[in-house]
C-alpha cells in the first residue's frame, strides 16, 4: 500500500495565523517531494498561500481550506505568464440561520475578556469562523485571549451553548483562539468522502493535527480515520512537533 498523508496548518505546520519557520519549511520541502500530500485547513486559500509559500503548496496533491468545504487542485500545465492554475474541483455554500450573528455578537458583549478588537466574526467558502477577542487582534492579543481561555474553558463553553440552540450546525475550537460554524457535516472529515473514498480502500491515509480531541475542529476526520483500518490520525502540539514526526515511520516510507 501507498501512503496518503494529510496536514492541517494553525499549530501543525505553522504557529496559529502565522508563517512557516524558515528552516522548517526546508526540511517540508524536501520531505514532500514525491509525496501525495494534502492539506487541509479552516483559514482560506490566499492565507494558506501566505503561511505556508507557494512553492509547499504547488508541491501538494491539492489543498482543502475552509474545513474542507471547498477543494483546490492546480492544473498540470501553466498559463502564458508561466503561472500555475488552480481548479475549483467542488465548492459549498453556507447561509447563516436568523439570528446568529445577533447570537455572536451577544456572546463578544457578555464576555469577561477585557481587551477585544473590532471584527469577531468572518463568513468563508462553506462556513463562518467567530472569535471572542477577534480575528482582527494582534499577535500579543492573541496570545493573551488563548491563555485566558486555556484556563477559563469560554470556547469550549460557547461552543456547547450555541450548538444545542443551533441543531443545525456544528460549532468546533479552531486555531488559537477561534470558533468554526459550518452545516452538519461540512466539517474535515468529508474530504474523505468527497475526494478520498476510494483512496482509502487501497492506500494507508495519515492525518496529522492539532485539534483532534473533540470539541477540536481535527477531531472529526480523526474519527473517521481512527475506525478505517487503513486511516491513522497524529496529534501535536506545535509544528516542532511534526518536524521531528516527519522523521519516523510512517512518514519516513
Amino acid at each position: 500500500m501507498n501512503n496518503i498523508y494529510l496536514f492541517d496548518v494553525d499549530g501543525t505546520l505553522t504557529p496559529a495565523k502565522s508563517k512557516i519557520d524558515r528552516g522548517f519549511k526546508n526540511n517540508l520541502r524536501d520531505w514532500i517531494e514525491g509525496k501525495e500530500v494534502y492539506i487541509i485547513s479552516g483559514g482560506t486559500f490566499p492565507r494558506l498561500i501566505d503561511q505556508l509559500s507557494l512553492e509547499i503548496i504547488e508541491m501538494t496533491s491539492g489543498i482543502f481550506p475552509c474545513m474542507g468545504n471547498i477543494f483546490h487542485q492546480k492544473r498540470q500545465q501553466s498559463n502564458d505568464n508561466g503561472y500555475s492554475e488552480w481548479d475549483t474541483i467542488y465548492e459549498n455554500k453556507f447561509v447563516a440561520p436568523r439570528n446568529l450573528v445577533r447570537s455572536l455578537n451577544s456572546i463578544v458583549s457578555k464576555s469577561e475578556f477585557p481587551i477585544k478588537a473590532s471584527i469577531h466574526h468572518e463568513k468563508r467558502t462553506g462556513m463562518m469562523n467567530f472569535s471572542i477577542v477577534g480575528i482582527n487582534a494582534d499577535k500579543e492579543l492573541r496570545k493573551e485571549y488563548e491563555e485566558w481561555d486555556a484556563d477559563k474553558q469560554e470556547r469550549k463553553s460557547i461552543v456547547q451553548k450555541l450548538s444545542d440552540k443551533y441543531p443545525s450546525l456544528d460549532f468546533v475550537i479552531g486555531g488559537a483562539v477561534s470558533i468554526d460554524i459550518f452545516n452538519k457535516g461540512g466539517d474535515k472529515s468529508q474530504v474523505i468522502e468527497r475526494h478520498l473514498k476510494e483512496a482509502i480502500e487501497y492506500n494507508q491515509i495519515h492525518f496529522v493535527g492539532d485539534r483532534i480531541a473533540f470539541p477540536g475542529n481535527d477531531y472529526s476526520l480523526a474519527q473517521v480515520l481512527k475506525q478505517h483500518p487503513n486511516g491513522e490520525a497524529y496529534e501535536v502540539e506545535s509544528w516542532r512537533d511534526t518536524a521531528k514526526l516527519l522523521k519516523t515511520p510512517p512518514f519516513t516510507s
